[in-house]
């Protein structure tokens, strides 16, 4: 938000919930706003006006467009190959990724999600440690 001049007096309220994206977690955005997201050269270019939800969380990527966005742009995504075709008005534009890049927010998103989850173990296991110490010691005559 900060490198994009976006202060929180411009996100509009949300009631959206992501749910996995990291395994038993929940996480809701602080706010959404619209953008225009623009793909091609400057002689050459499609924009449209898509939604972000904005979350305060770790991440490998900057920003995901979901299935709503790839539908505005009329969008062809090729996972394998990591390139994306859409109608622009002189022909097809095409996008390409960068396959190291790629492989970069994977393993930086694996162990973003590996860390998240032990932390939450570890709350998880501090609770109950700290609900056992509350219990009254039984003596050992009532045991029997």
């Amino acid at each position: 938000m900060t490198k994009l001049g976006i202060e929180a007096k411009h996100l509009e309220p949300t009631r959206t919930v992501f749910h996995g994206i990291v395994s038993g977690l929940s996480c809701s955005p602080i706010g959404r706003i619209r953008l225009d997201v623009l793909f091609g050269t400057s002689d050459h270019f499609r924009h449209e006006p898509i939604w972000f939800e904005v979350v305060d969380l770790s991440s490998a990527y900057h920003a995901l467009l979901g299935r709503p966005a790839l539908a505005k742009f009329m969008a062809i995504p090729h996972y394998a190959y990591l390139k994306m075709k859409i109608p622009g008005p002189k022909g097809l534009i095409t996008i390409v990724g960068d396959y190291r890049k790629s492989l970069e927010c994977a393993q930086a998103g694996a162990k973003l999600a590996e860390s998240l989850v032990i932390a939450e173990e570890r709350r998880q296991l501090d609770r109950i440690v700290a609900l056992a110490s509350e219990q009254p010691a039984v003596p050992a005559s009532a045991k029997e």
